[in-house]
């Protein structure tokens, strides 16, 4: 079955901010702003020293989990990445990044057709599921970058100013 998804996240915070935390993510696998994704079996390719394959494991909020292998197929440093997709998802995807008057905006799109036979099955009844489920799993990460790109850069603390170093010894 084959789906089309287009997410628009709008962060504020300046691309280069944003742009850090995707690139931390793709090279090490490092996303605690994201919990239902992760990143492993990063391919670093030289000499440009940027992830040229990862797999990509999704954990959907309805228990079921998607692992896809990425081969990343264009890379504009700050600007956009895109990638061809195997496994339980085939097809490609892309993010582009452009500034915005209040931060910047992510444009998240994937062109991807189901794998599993269970979900090709049973996408007549389940496709509404299956796109309410990937929303939720975007919003989530858009929710979560928001919070890593702003003072305290872990979601739990969404909203409260981070303390500098030592704060926490001192007398109040």
């Amino acid at each position: 079955m084959r789906y089309s998804f287009d997410s628009r996240w709008h962060i504020p915070a300046p691309p280069e901010r944003c742009w850090a935390e995707l690139e931390r993510m793709l090279r090490t696998g490092a996303a605690p702003w994201w919990p239902a994704v992760q990143v492993a079996d990063v391919t670093i390719g030289m000499p440009q020293a940027r992830p040229v394959a990862l797999t990509l494991l999704v954990r959907s909020p309805l228990g079921y989990r998607l692992r896809t292998r990425l081969t990343v197929t264009r890379w504009q440093a700050g600007r956009a990445v895109a990638a061809d997709s195997r496994g339980d998802l085939r097809g490609h995807g892309s993010i582009r990044l452009r500034a915005a008057c209040d931060g910047s905006v992510l444009d998240v799109h994937w062109e991807v057709a189901t794998t599993r036979r269970w979900m090709n099955l049973s996408a007549p009844l389940l496709r509404p599921v299956f796109v309410a489920a990937h929303r939720r799993v975007m919003r989530a990460g858009e929710a979560g970058l928001r919070a890593a790109v702003s003072r305290g850069s872990d979601p739990r603390n969404a909203g409260n100013p981070a303390e500098p170093p030592g704060a926490a010894s001192r007398p109040r």
